[in-house]
């Protein structure tokens, strides 16, 4: 009996080691053919920090690409790059866990072990501690530090939060 499962696994395991060699070898077959003329290439990169995408369209002839696997030899695997066909054309792209280009220039101010922090990226989304400054969040008026507390506050810098506080300190006298 026990020869009998023996043989049936190894008949199974041939078969999906078979299947498996007939995929590679198609996808070698498809990443080879040439694409045909005018093929347009979709690049895009997704951020996951803060949710946008840039995309850009252009054609092989651009990238001096004449088929997949020129492509992929372009937009490297082990750099997160995935190509596929979609529909008339090849779209290739990519996820990053980073903030776009135009995100990455804005800060805004959160808090940070009891004090208020410059964070990179626009209000809401956390794209790292620029850095920490002196300021106390114990010291901010009560809706400033609720914001900071919740990394809601929509100051780019901690110069304009400094204007902020005396204007505050101003009415007050």
């Amino acid at each position: 009996m026990g020869k009998k499962y023996y043989r049936l696994l190894l008949l199974l395991l041939l078969a999906v080691v078979c299947a498996a060699i007939y995929y590679l070898w198609q996808e070698q077959l498809v990443a080879r053919r040439p694409f045909p003329d005018g093929t347009n290439i979709l690049v895009k990169t997704e951020y996951t920090l803060c949710g946008h995408q840039e995309q850009t369209e252009t054609t092989a002839v651009d990238l001096k690409v004449s088929n997949l696997r020129d492509l992929r030899a372009q937009f490297l695997p082990q750099e997160g790059w995935r190509s596929r066909y979609e529909r008339e054309q090849v779209a290739v792209s990519r996820t990053l866990e980073d903030l776009c280009q135009k995100c990455s220039v804005l800060t805004h101010l959160g808090e940070k072990g009891g004090f208020v922090a410059v964070v990179r990226g626009p209000v809401g989304v956390d794209g790292g501690i620029v850095r920490v400054t002196k300021i106390r969040v114990d010291s901010l008026p009560a809706e400033l530090r609720k914001e900071a507390k919740k990394g809601m506050l929509d100051i780019p810098d901690e110069e304009t939060l400094l204007h902020i506080l005396d204007s505050l300190e101003e009415d007050k006298i």
